[in-house]
């Protein structure tokens, strides 16, 4: 029991700091497309789904899931943003930490729905507060 309070403690540290901050879609590096796991072609029926990781300390230590409808679409460091192409019409877009140790230790997976148009952009960032605790939500940055 002394053994897990003290791996929480040890986890809340290490995310513990200033809320993250938002990173502009045109200053964002592109995720490596070994990290982009699925919803890469563009095909008609779709919009694209862009979204972008703040930057900053909290939390960056671990990747984040980016989920849609439940599967595990990418996986984003600070910085980074990526662009899905999903089935136009509504979608549930999710954020999680991913990986072992500490980072599968994280906050449970914070999720919204999305409406996204074919043809069209829907962008979204993700943001991590200064407990950890991970958000995902439209933007216009």
């Amino acid at each position: 029991m002394l053994k897990i309070a003290a791996t929480t403690a040890l986890f809340a540290a290490l995310l513990a700091g200033c809320a993250t901050s938002p990173v502009p879609i045109k200053n964002a590096v592109a995720v490596p497309p070994e990290r982009v796991l699925a919803y890469q072609k563009d095909v008609p029926g779709t919009g694209t789904l862009s979204v972008t990781r703040d930057s900053g300390h909290t939390g960056s230590l671990c990747s984040v899931g980016l989920f849609v409808d439940g599967k595990v679409a990418a996986l984003l460091n600070p910085g980074e943003r990526v662009s899905l192409h999903v089935p136009a019409g509504s979608v549930v877009v999710g954020a999680a930490y991913q990986g072992s140790g500490i980072c599968g230790m994280g906050a449970d997976r914070q999720e919204r729905e999305a409406i996204v148009t074919d043809g069209k952009v829907k962008n979204y960032r993700i943001s991590t507060s200064g407990d950890g605790v991970l958000d995902i939500l439209p933007t216009t940055l």
